[in-house]
């Protein structure tokens, strides 16, 4: 039942509490203890993606693809998420750096927009000291 829910309706295992009347922590009870249905569970997530996606591919109008996007990254959120973080690595000499930009970067201050300045730092034989 709820394999063939998901299939047709895309609906989430909250929803399909709701629909046969039972609480989610029953649905959830379930799965802990009834192995064919946390199976089922397992086998109706997948789809419920697919029918989302297909939903999405089909959308016409603003609302109805950010209803979907949205259903999507709640649905599947490990392929469905805003990478929000980047990662830069610059090679800087210690010589080049202000006073300011040491400071910040000992205290981990934030930078001017707002980022906090992080860095780590390895010494290298230089030949002028040698």
């Amino acid at each position: 039942m709820l394999i063939e829910a998901t299939n047709n309706e895309g609906i989430s295992l909250t929803a399909f509490a709701g629909m046969i009347g039972v609480s989610r922590d029953t649905v959830y009870r379930w799965i802990r203890e009834h192995s064919d249905f946390s199976d089922a569970v397992s086998r109706a997530r997948p789809a419920r993606v697919l029918f989302l996606e297909r939903k999405l591919l089909r959308a016409r109008k603003g609302a109805e693809t950010s209803a979907a996007v949205f259903a999507l990254k709640n649905a599947d959120p490990e392929e469905w998420r805003d990478v929000r973080s980047v990662d830069h690595q610059h090679n800087v000499k210690v010589e080049t750096l202000t006073d300011a930009q040491l400071y910040a970067i000992a205290s981990q201050k934030a930078g001017a927009h707002g980022t906090v300045i992080d860095g780590e730092y390895t010494r290298t034989a230089d030949e002028t000291t040698q």
